[in-house]
């Protein structure tokens, strides 16, 4: 989660990852991509048709989501109260407008920030930045105060009075006074920054916050102790953050396992949030960085096997960065967790679960336009399409859903005559075409829906369709969900087979159009514009 501010526009900062590392081998995905695109183009040109099997299954849906930081303290706490409304049901409301139109993205979770108190000791060595300090439940003489974080318990509530009862507290670092440090910014990247003896501390007071919660009505599903802990969070103090070995994952596993159960609670542990894809699988040259987690962790043999705690949610989970670009990186990375999770025998679910542009690339790199815009929707429709379709990810969750930048759903800038920092207490809401691409899929795919497959005619492999069409469907048993993403620059015709349904409601997104309802269509007769994203419902 690590963001970065140029001004007050919110951006992830690169280097932080050691971007440089990928540069080898990302040229030569982007070669080899570039190379099958001259020899592997289909006839595109012809009317293209696709048949719904809802007889062949793959997994069933957990939710799509998006994190309430930072920004979310802000309005929660200090914005009108019209606006900030405005922004809970663009985020969770599930209903139409008078013509149809879904009024927004309808998630299905939310993540809640769990602060480790960065305000509270910010004049310490701590985050620099007073956007992305936050406040901690718990005090060092062992007294909780849950008035705290006041702004993101309203958008909790808020949440909830839409009908939206599903929540994930992730937390960036223990509270200051628990961590090697005595910060939530750490000294170094060599294991936790976490007191030796805090480790049962750190996990009873995650367990006390969910158990609170959970009595205020909130269901707190998930706890997520550890983000990004492959992260060198000692260059960064523009935000809490603590790297981890494999060792401190395992031992913050065993101790929320314990603390959990004698809670009572029903809450499972969520790890291990990865900020790159490829230490799912690969092994770094550094021996004690995080890498080779699923093999490592959930596999029944691996030296850090989580799979005997009971109150572990059996998913591995992992950020999107870095790993969408070219089209080859994106379908092979997703081919190869695909392929690992197979392996363990133990149906581990996978979670893609945090993402915002941060790289550069030709699709997305350029002035502000309609067309940027349209290009970030469709980029961002397409990682989802490949997580869920080709990783068979079970949840799909954005990083933070509101903030200052057009990289993220909901765009927050400031009144007019306003600068940034004005925005802490009031501004203008905007919608981004990534927040309508992506309710193409959250609004209509619902929680405990299954994927089934949808078969094209022709012969296309899943690197071919990257740049061309996309299509998964879901069913819940009463209605069949498609979701078709033309990447192309024309219009395509499409024929829909589907268990012999003759019309489809569709919802479309593109340049000039945010999710709108289209009417019924003859499923044999379907043009997806030319760089458009499309939902088709089939009642069946």
């Amino acid at each position: 989660m690590f963001c970065m501010m140029l001004g007050f526009m919110e951006h992830r900062d690169s280097f932080f990852f050691k971007k440089n590392t990928h540069t080898m081998k990302k040229t030569m995905y982007l070669l080899t991509a570039l190379a099958l695109g001259c020899c592997m183009q289909p006839a595109w040109g012809q009317k293209k048709a696709y048949t719904v099997d809802t007889k062949t299954v793959y997994q069933e849906i957990d939710n799509f989501s998006a994190s309430d930081a930072w920004r979310c303290a802000f309005i929660g706490k200090n914005w009108p109260k019209e606006k900030k409304e405005r922004i809970a049901d663009l985020l969770f409301k599930r209903a139409f407008d008078e013509n149809g139109n879904p009024v927004g993205m309808a998630l299905s979770n939310w993540r809640v920030n769990i602060g480790a108190g960065s305000y509270e000791n910010r004049e310490a060595k701590e985050v620099n930045n007073s956007w992305n300090r936050t406040e901690c439940f718990l005090a060092p003489d062992d007294s909780y105060d849950f008035s705290k974080q006041a702004g993101q318990q309203w958008f909790m509530k808020a949440a909830r009075e839409r009908g939206m009862n599903n929540f994930l507290f992730f937390t960036n670092s223990a509270p200051y006074f628990m961590t090697r440090s005595a910060a939530t910014v750490a000294d170094d990247s060599k294991y936790i920054n976490l007191q030796e003896d805090k480790f049962d501390d750190f996990a009873r007071f995650l367990v006390n916050c969910a158990a609170h919660f959970r009595k205020e009505g909130y269901q707190v599903n998930y706890i997520s102790p550890n983000n990004e802990p492959n992260g060198e969070w000692h260059t960064n103090s523009f935000q809490e953050g603590s790297f981890a070995t494999k060792a401190d994952l395992y031992r913050m596993v065993e101790e929320l396992d314990k603390a959990i159960t004698d809670a009572q609670i029903d809450t499972k542990i969520l790890i291990p949030e990865v900020g790159d894809m490829k230490y799912l699988f690969e092994t770094d040259s550094a021996a004690h960085m995080p890498d080779d987690i699923i093999r490592a962790m959930f596999y029944e043999n691996g030296r850090y096997s989580v799979l005997k705690f009971k109150n572990l949610l059996n998913c591995v989970a992992a950020h999107d960065y870095w790993s969408a670009y070219p089209p080859k990186l994106l379908v092979d990375m997703r081919q190869r967790i695909k392929q690992e999770l197979a392996g363990n025998g133990h149906d581990t679910k996978f979670w893609a679960s945090e993402y915002c542009i941060l790289e550069k690339n030709e699709e997305i790199t350029m002035p502000p336009s309609p067309e940027r815009s349209i290009n970030l929707g469709l980029y961002t429709a397409r990682i989802i399409h490949h997580d869920l379709a080709v990783a068979n990810a079970s949840a799909w969750q954005w990083w933070t859903a509101v903030s200052l930048g057009e990289d993220v759903p909901i765009q927050l800038l400031p009144l007019k005559g306003s600068n940034g920092l004005s925005v802490q207490y009031d501004g203008e809401i905007s919608t981004t075409k990534m927040f309508w691409t992506t309710a193409n899929y959250s609004f209509f795919v619902r929680p405990g829906m299954k994927r089934v497959a949808v078969k094209p005619n022709q012969q296309v492999n899943d690197l071919e369709a990257a740049t061309q069409l996309m299509l998964s469907s879901y069913t819940d048993g009463k209605q069949v969900v498609t979701v078709a993403i033309n990447y192309t620059k024309e219009d395509q015709k499409v024929a829909l087979n589907c268990e012999g349904a003759r019309k489809g409601k569709v919802y479309l997104t593109t340049i000039d159009k945010n999710l709108q309802y289209m009417g019924e269509q003859a499923l044999q007769k379907l043009v997806l514009p030319a760089r458009s994203v499309a939902t088709i419902v089939v009642e069946k």
